[in-house]
């Protein structure tokens, strides 16, 4: 299996994500905001996740903590869902990390396996066939 900085260039239109962070990021402290699951369409059954993320600079600010930079809502795409488990979504889902490693067997009909650990509220795991960021934006809250 290969890890997430190698698969990136497998995951369709992750430019959106890496032109804003200058790679693939971390996710480690993301928040989950929104999960949609559905059978309709093609590479059924799909999911998308929204997540908000951000980069953790060494400056720090008046109050003592990091400052954040880049907070960007990413919604990536899982098509073509197997095995898929979800729990605990709830009010705050803080994710551990947004672990990708894909199949080195070119005749994987099912070559991605995501596992999305959790240090607070939702967390899954699943595989799927293909990833697809739909949009990274920046993050419309203050």
């Amino acid at each position: 299996m290969s890890d997430v900085k190698d698969v990136s260039r497998f995951i369709k239109n992750s430019d959106l994500i890496t032109h804003i962070f200058g790679g693939w990021p971390s996710f480690h402290d993301a928040e989950i905001e929104s999960v949609l699951l559905t059978r309709e369409g093609e590479e059924s059954p799909r999911m998308e996740v929204a997540i908000h993320h951000w980069t953790m600079t060494r400056e720090v600010d008046a109050q003592g903590n990091y400052v954040l930079k880049n907070h960007t809502l990413s919604t990536l795409r899982f098509s073509g869902l197997s095995g898929l488990e979800l729990d605990s979504f709830n009010e705050q889902n803080v994710l551990w990390d947004l672990e990708i490693s894909t199949s080195d067997d070119p005749k994987d009909e099912v070559p991605f396996s995501v596992s999305m650990p959790s240090s607070y509220g939702c967390h899954g795991s699943f595989r799927c066939k293909r990833i697809t960021v739909i949009s990274a934006v920046p993050w419309p809250k203050p």
